[in-house]
């Protein structure tokens, strides 16, 4: 039985159908995976450029591989992935990350994922990411519960800050903001029990979904690195919204993703500390 329901008519046999193709497959697409950030991470970059061009080029061709996976069973399907160009399609359309934590895919780190995200007339409806270092496969569909390796997951219950296990906002580029985050900081050092933070939103946020974690909140998230994991997240009971607590979609400057019980303490927390920011 699923954490939620569905509030929207949508094809769900055709959803999960579409969902179970993928799972079936984990395997395969785990294996290329482990195969380029092998060939990627065995080169040292002596420059950021060096690295970004790194970064871009196993983003594509793990992408390349994902879109001919998808064409192969459902080439009627649209396709929205990462510094691609769009794929027009019917109803269905896939939304791709295929590299999710790129800094720790071309280091070698094991902190990554990919994220398939399916939507039906523009709203997610379905998700599956896979973590290739651990061989875990997360993944749901709308009303029908969020799953991890077949097991059925769901966010933990902790309900007070000072209990709380969170990974923090560090986008890449934070000159221009350091007073917001180091004001984030500060009220979240001084209230919830502690820090973790893999590198990868993606994948921070299927711990929250599983409940090993409790909450994380982000700047710059793009539409491929929510599309699955918010049906994922609202299955396994979470929440994932902007800072007024406007539920995601797309679009969303900054989002916070929380276990549910915990996301109103939250928001309200950020509020205050960010309004001693604006009086200074």
């Amino acid at each position: 039985m699923g954490i939620s329901s569905p509030t929207i008519n949508f094809p769900v046999d055709e959803t999960i159908k579409r969902i179970e193709y993928v799972k079936a497959n984990a395997m395969g697409i785990i294996h290329e995976a482990k195969k380029i950030q092998r060939e990627v991470s065995a080169i040292r970059s002596d420059t950021d450029a060096d690295e970004k061009e790194r970064i871009d080029a196993a983003d594509g061709k793990l992408g390349e591989i994902l879109i001919r996976f998808l064409q192969k069973s459902f080439p009627k399907d649209g396709i929205l992935c990462e510094d691609k160009p769009p794929i027009d399609g019917g109803e269905f359309k896939w939304v791709l990350d295929p590299v999710d934590g790129s800094m720790n895919f071309v280091r070698g780190l094991p902190l990554y994922a990919i994220s398939f995200g399916l939507e039906h007339r523009e709203t997610p409806v379905g998700g599956v990411v896979i973590v290739p270092p651990q061989e875990s496969v997360y993944s749901a569909v709308m009303g029908e519960g969020a799953f991890k390796n077949g097991e059925q997951i769901v966010t933990s219950r902790v309900s007070e800050l000072n209990r709380a296990i969170f990974s923090p906002n560090l986008p890449t580029k934070r000159a221009h903001m350091i007073q917001e985050i180091m004001a984030d900081l500060s009220g979240f050092l001084t209230y919830a029990r502690s820090f973790r933070r893999t590198g990868s939103f993606v994948l921070d946020s299927c711990f929250i979904a599983e409940g090993v974690m409790d909450a994380i909140w982000e700047k710059t998230v793009k539409h491929w690195d929510v599309s699955a994991i918010s049906v994922i997240l609202s299955e396994a009971g979470g929440k994932l919204t902007d800072l007024n607590g406007v539920h995601y979609y797309t679009g969303l400057p900054e989002l916070v993703a929380s276990n549910g019980v915990l996301h109103s303490e939250i928001l309200k927390l950020l509020k205050t500390v960010r309004s001693t920011v604006s009086r200074n």
